[in-house]
């Protein structure tokens, strides 16, 4: 699964890469290292409205959820869906079947190794593009006690390609990242559900990806995540024999 990701640019950049503008009050960039649990909002593109940057908080909530309550406790569940089954499930039924599409730019992602009792965190960012696009499902919860209307993401996962599956070794899953052309079909107004689940299961290629075991200060309670010191690699020993598991 993916719940720790990074967009470490400027936001001049992120607008020419999308040909989209952020809103003028936004000013969360760059993000060193974003925890999911903490539900940060992060600039995505909807295919709804490709022209704009809109800040959407991870954890998505379905617009049937009806208290306070359950939004809080839903969204912890719903930060990452399953591609699979996204027209299946509940909670991302209605959105993926209205086509509520979106892109979540990221400069990479965190990933964890497990080796007996010990895990060993990893940053991957694709090696042919500087942002990629993560696939993504959103939605509008309306909260029943204020009115507002509140947008929320959820990130797809598939099957993890040959460097994934030997880094995630328990799981086994990574995130839906997008090659330029399927990124423009992710947000193609016409794409099918037939289609749109191919599109979802190609995993992006191993050999167009780059990983790097990086320190432990990621998981420190004490000292902050967000700065740049926490993607600076690191190396341990135990994992030197582990060449499939660097690219």
């Amino acid at each position: 699964m993916c719940y720790h990701k990074s967009l470490d640019i400027p936001v001049a950049e992120l607008e020419a890469r999308y040909q989209a503008s952020l809103p003028p009050e936004a000013d969360i960039l760059p993000v060193y290292h974003a925890n999911a649990y903490n539900f940060p909002h992060w600039p995505i593109v909807t295919r709804q409205e490709p022209g704009k940057l809109q800040l959407l908080r991870w954890g998505l909530i379905p617009r049937w959820v009806k208290t306070q309550e359950q939004a809080t406790d839903i969204r912890t569940k719903t930060i990452n869906a399953r591609s699979e089954t996204i027209y299946e499930k509940p909670s991302y039924r209605t959105a993926a079947q209205k086509g509520q599409r979106c892109l979540i730019p990221v400069t990479g992602f965190f990933e964890w190794h497990t080796e007996g009792s010990k895990k060993y965190p990893f940053y991957i960012n694709t090696a042919d593009q500087k942002v990629a696009s993560i696939a993504g499902l959103w939605d509008e919860w309306p909260d029943p006690e204020t009115g507002e209307l509140i947008p929320t993401y959820t990130l797809l996962t598939t099957d993890a390609n040959p460097l994934l599956a030997a880094i995630h070794n328990t799981k086994k899953r990574m995130p839906c990242v997008l090659t330029p052309d399927a990124e423009q079909s992710w947000l193609h107004d016409e794409l099918t559900e037939a289609d749109a689940l191919a599109l979802l299961a190609r995993a992006y290629p191993a050999s167009h990806l780059h990983s790097r075991s990086i320190s432990k200060r990621i998981t420190s309670r004490t000292e902050p995540s967000d700065v740049p010191e926490v993607m600076e690699p690191a190396t341990y020993p135990e994992l030197s024999k582990s060449a499939q598991l660097f690219a």
